[in-house]
């Protein structure tokens, strides 16, 4: 807690505005963009987070809704146990076949996870047009992206900072530079008496 305090304290002293001399205008300057720039990602962080997050629930939402409304489970019914000819462990898939709600017969061939003999039944979800399609999406699935986006958008604004700092500071580093030179060369000779 000590140390927390004693840098606590070196920040305020080194960010608050005073009249020491050895501190250059562009000494002041760093400082107040610092600040400036601090604020503004502890304003857009939280303001990039809630926004994405909304946005990306708001999409996810409308998306579970419209795959309710046009997504059916059906019964399917295995009609050949080896449609490609070689049964690999690896590529195992079986033909079903199943009607859609206006009653049309459809056929596919979909992988197993197991021996599946012919007649045997599974659970399918088609849509509208009677054609395989996955299960609709789950409210798990749209919390979940929307944490991934905000995160996202976090990631974002934090490397979108690091980046301004990193400029802010290069630039102000030069400048310093600049003035360094140009400060010893009126004092240096002086100091060393050559010219």
């Amino acid at each position: 807690m000590r140390t927390f305090t004693i840098k606590l304290l070196g920040v305020i002293r080194y960010l608050r505005p005073d009249r020491n001399p050895l501190r250059r205008p562009v000494d002041r300057t760093h400082a107040r963009l610092m600040i400036a720039l601090g604020v503004l990602f502890l304003v857009l962080a939280p303001l990039a987070v809630i926004v994405t997050a909304r946005v990306a629930g708001g999409a996810g939402v409308r998306a579970e809704r419209l795959q309710t409304h046009t997504r059916h489970k059906v019964d399917a019914v295995v009609i050949d146990a080896s449609p490609t000819g070689s049964r690999g462990v690896l590529d195992q898939a079986v033909r079903i076949g199943w009607r859609d709600t206006a009653g049309i017969r459809h056929s596919a061939v979909v992988p197993t996870a197991g021996n599946e003999p012919v007649g045997t039944h599974r659970s399918i979800w088609i849509d509208r047009a009677g054609r395989l399609t996955s299960h609709p999406r789950k409210h798990s699935q749209t919390i979940a992206d929307s944490i991934m986006a905000a995160v996202t958008a976090l990631t974002l604004i934090g490397l979108l900072h690091s980046a301004a700092r990193t400029l802010v500071d290069r630039r102000l580093e030069r400048r310093r530079l600049e003035l360094w030179e140009r400060e010893w060369a009126a004092v240096a000779p002086r100091w060393t008496g050559l010219p």
